[in-house]
């Protein structure tokens, strides 16, 4: 089933996904220092980020977790050029390439790269009454999930999308005997999502593709 996936994942990028130079330079220049592109959002997963952008007339945007900025830099290209997009990432070798990556892409939306964890940025961010964002896009260490679901809703306003990512982690979260900390991280957060008084609506929906069986959780800030 997984070439199966992979070759529908190609069908549709080749026939709905415009060539980017920025954005293949991300891909080409990940796999050339050694780093899995599997751990980026494939083309049209990407594609589906900037549309929710686009919808919604976004200009601030929180993303946890930016590895080598492929998804970064989709959130970016739907920015107008007074956006501001924050990416925050904890790896040293991911930072570098990211930006790198950044740097090469030259967008013009003001893209801001923090080394650290997830929790102290926000934190951070809490404490300085940062202005809120209008789309937070999770995609970071899952056991934290949890904790960057509460903190988002500190940096959001009424209408706030929030998109967190790899929360089926193909059905391994329905298997009681993993107790794997990223696993019990996704179950703790389809628990808070559950009837959360501080958000309008969830969902969330499995994809199969390039990158195998997962899927992602959205929700509205009430």
């Amino acid at each position: 089933m997984q070439q199966l996936w992979t070759d529908i994942d190609d069908y549709i990028n080749s026939h709905l996904i415009p060539t980017n130079p920025k954005l293949q330079h991300a891909l080409d220049n990940t796999d050339t220092q050694g780093f899995s592109n599997h751990l980026a959002v494939a083309p049209n997963q990407g594609m589906f980020l900037q549309m929710l952008i686009q919808m919604n007339q976004c200009k601030r945007v929180l993303e946890l977790g930016t590895f080598a900025a492929y998804s970064t830099i989709w959130l970016a290209k739907a920015l107008p050029k007074d956006g501001y997009l924050l990416t925050v990432e904890g790896r040293d070798t991911h930072v570098i390439i990211a930006q790198e990556n950044i740097d090469f892409a030259n967008m013009p939306t003001n893209i801001e790269l923090k080394k650290g964890r997830g929790a102290d940025v926000m934190n951070q961010l809490i404490a300085e009454n940062s202005e809120p964002f209008d789309l937070i896009f999770i995609d970071a260490d899952k056991q934290s999930y949890p904790e960057y679901l509460e903190l988002s809703l500190q940096l959001a306003h009424s209408g706030t999308i929030l998109v967190l990512d790899n929360v089926i982690r193909a059905g391994d979260i329905l298997d009681e005997n993993n107790k794997k900390p990223s696993i019990e991280g996704i179950r703790g957060t389809f628990s808070a999502l559950k009837n959360h008084p501080k958000l309008l609506s969830c969902t969330a929906l499995q994809t199969v593709g390039s990158k195998g069986h997962d899927g992602f959780a959205i929700a509205i800030v009430k």
